[in-house]
């Protein structure tokens, strides 16, 4: 049950079960009702799917180089009534930013639901929800090519036919993590630190779900001689009575993430990965029929997945946990120094290494925030589908 007034403030186990009920019952009630999602982009075509329509959007301009992106939706049929609706929209901006990789709002409250339509007020109250960076130095992209608003379209129509159709106990865990990614994706301008934080947690309830713990858990190699003398040896027997228990404690997340990875997202599938300039040469090349491919092809200095070994890539997921866990525990964001890469997969880092009053410059291969957030959306998709 959703609280009976929601008082601007979001639980999003609330918007699961809105999202999708346990069992979807059709309202008879003739009249549709009208939710609302705030885009970073401009929605051109109207997008049907199985329950629910998202219309184009209607562009608010903002001061200075700010705009809003509001694109009605035609809510489903198992509303009878507008109470809390944006429940509804809440769920669906979560699932629309992990399956577009992009940030997608909702508002907190449903009131503007209940109005017949949008007045100019209505859409300012809106658009100073989510304004959007539309030039300059870190503007959105904005405007999407044919081709990109083709694969867009493909891609939410998998997303959201998987996620109604996966058994209910997989549903829930799923919606928390495609939350996760979602707040990863909304909180990236504000604190890159954080965002990274949340990316890879997004991950972690699917992988401990899909790898079991006994097929990572490590055995030292001399445990069944230890084993051996310690059935003479009461002090050793007791030593490794307590050596198993501390080592029971261990859940291995780390490793079942990088496992978890390596099956579902493995590195030959990386390349599916669309440059960061990818919309834009589309786009171009929509208005000026030149592609200009230079602009997506590898460069001199670029590292790409096939010029790694199999080790390298597995400590580049492990540090991946190692960064996680350094922002949970001491606050110290990744060593990330460029949160918007223009490189297709990595980004090589200069550091200071200091250890014993000597120090030393080493270069770092970092996986780049686009690049984790493909690995969580296709890891997490690709499970999804198995089950």
């Amino acid at each position: 049950m959703s609280r009976a007034v929601t008082a601007d403030h979001i639980m999003f186990n609330e918007c699961i079960s809105k999202f999708r009920p346990e069992k979807i019952e059709i309202s008879s009630v003739e009249k549709g009702l009208t939710g609302y999602l705030l885009l970073d982009f401009n929605l051109t075509h109207t997008l049907q799917f199985k329950y629910f329509t998202i219309e184009p959007s209607i562009e608010v301009r903002l001061p200075g180089a700010y705009a809003a992106y509001i694109s009605p939706v035609s809510l489903p049929k198992w509303f009878d009534s507008d109470h809390n609706t944006h429940l509804f929209t809440i769920g669906l901006a979560s699932v629309i930013s992990f399956a577009l990789r992009r940030p997608v709002k909702a508002p907190r409250d449903g009131y503007i639901t209940r109005r017949e339509h949008l007045d100019e007020n209505s859409l300012v109250e809106l658009a100073i929800q989510f304004p959007i960076l539309t030039a300059g130095p870190g503007a959105h992209d904005t405007r999407l090519s044919e081709e990109s608003s083709t694969n867009m379209y493909e891609n939410l129509q998998k997303t959201i036919n998987i996620i109604y159709d996966i058994p209910y106990e997989i549903y829930n865990i799923a919606m928390q993590s495609i939350r996760l990614f979602h707040l990863s994706q909304m909180n990236k301008r504000d604190d890159f630190g954080l965002s990274y934080f949340l990316l890879v947690s997004s991950i972690e309830p699917i992988a401990a779900k899909a790898i079991r713990r006994k097929t990572v858990a490590y055995k030292h190699p001399k445990e069944d001689a230890w084993k051996e003398r310690a059935k003479s040896d009461k002090d050793l027997e007791e030593l490794l009575q307590a050596y198993k228990q501390e080592r029971g404690k261990s859940q291995y997340l780390s490793k079942r993430l990088v496992e978890f990875i390596m099956k579902y997202c493995p590195p030959e599938q990386w390349v599916d990965l669309e440059h960061p300039r990818g919309n834009l040469v589309s786009y171009l090349e929509g208005l000026t029929g030149r592609k200009d491919d230079w602009l997506i092809k590898k460069q001199w200095d670029e590292k790409y997945p096939e010029d790694l070994s199999e080790d390298e890539i597995k400590k580049l997921l492990t540090d991946l946990y190692i960064h996680r866990s350094k922002f949970t525990h001491e606050g110290k964001n990744p060593p990330h120094q460029i949160p918007e890469s223009h490189n297709r997969f990595f980004d090589i880092q200069t550091v200071v290494i200091n250890k014993d009053e000597d120090f030393w410059v080493e270069n770092i291969v970092l996986p780049n925030f686009q690049l984790v957030s493909f690995m969580a959306n296709r890891s997490i998709m690709n499970y999804l589908k198995e089950v």
